[in-house]
């Protein structure tokens, strides 16, 4: 039996509108069962994620042309004022570098990883035509690439960690303080090394020095940090 969603009366099934109120009632599929007469209302579907998929796909078309439209108004005003390509290169380069950039963010990749791996590559694209416009791969392959895979590789390495680790919290922000350490000692390195003041013995030494402060404040908070401090700090930080 179907009933007026306005008065609540029970209606039969091909009484159409209701006849206490005249509420136009809507059709319900019905289905007989062995058990009996039982009715099957439709499923209940958000129209927003959809909604808001699609919103998202416009604005990301119209940002696309407005890309293409300035990429080919740099390179003819370049063209026009010095018969070749020079500046509008750089730009045109860091303008679908850029592009590509706003692609992951938009949510068209879901994996985490393939969204850290891709926005690596681009940088590596980037970095690589900036630096092969010169002429010379200069500081590319002695500097760019190792810092760029590096920080993707660390990255990678500290989000498969955290989605590995059965507690989170505070296991999180100390995983987050040692990577954030051997990324900059890995950056250091390659500086280090590019300026031909590399001493790998007081490398490691530093990279010791730092870490093992984060190391005793991990150690402090898991054993010797009061229960209510940490829920409190846990409660206030969402951990």
């Amino acid at each position: 039996m179907a009933y007026c969603p306005k008065c609540g009366v029970g209606v039969e099934g091909d009484n159409r509108p209701c006849p206490l109120c005249g509420f136009p009632i809507p059709k319900i599929h019905e289905k007989k069962e062995a058990v009996g007469r039982v009715t099957k209302f439709p499923k209940a579907a958000n129209p927003y994620p959809a909604y808001f998929r699609r919103v998202l796909n416009r604005i990301f078309i119209f940002i696309t042309l407005l890309v293409f439209v300035a990429v080919c108004l740099m390179f003819y005003i370049d063209y026009e004022l010095h018969e070749m390509f020079t500046w509008s290169r750089y730009s045109n380069l860091s303008v679908f570098a850029g592009w590509i950039l706003l692609y992951f963010s938009f949510g068209y990749v879901r994996s985490f990883h393939k969204v850290i791996i891709g926005i690596g590559l681009n940088a590596l694209f980037l970095l690589y035509g900036l630096d092969a416009f010169n002429g010379t791969l200069a500081w590319f392959f002695p500097l760019a690439f190792p810092i760029v895979v590096g920080t993707t590789v660390i990255s990678v390495c500290y989000w498969s960690v955290i989605r590995a680790l059965p507690v989170r919290g505070f296991n999180v922000i100390g995983s987050f303080f040692i990577a954030v350490v051997i990324l900059t000692m890995w950056i250091n390195f390659f500086i280090q090394s590019y300026r031909n003041e590399t001493s790998i013995l007081n490398w490691i030494i530093v990279t010791v020095l730092q870490l093992i402060p984060v190391l005793l404040i991990m150690i402090y908070v898991k054993y010797g940090m009061p229960e209510r401090l940490k829920q409190k700090i846990a409660r206030k930080f969402h951990l």
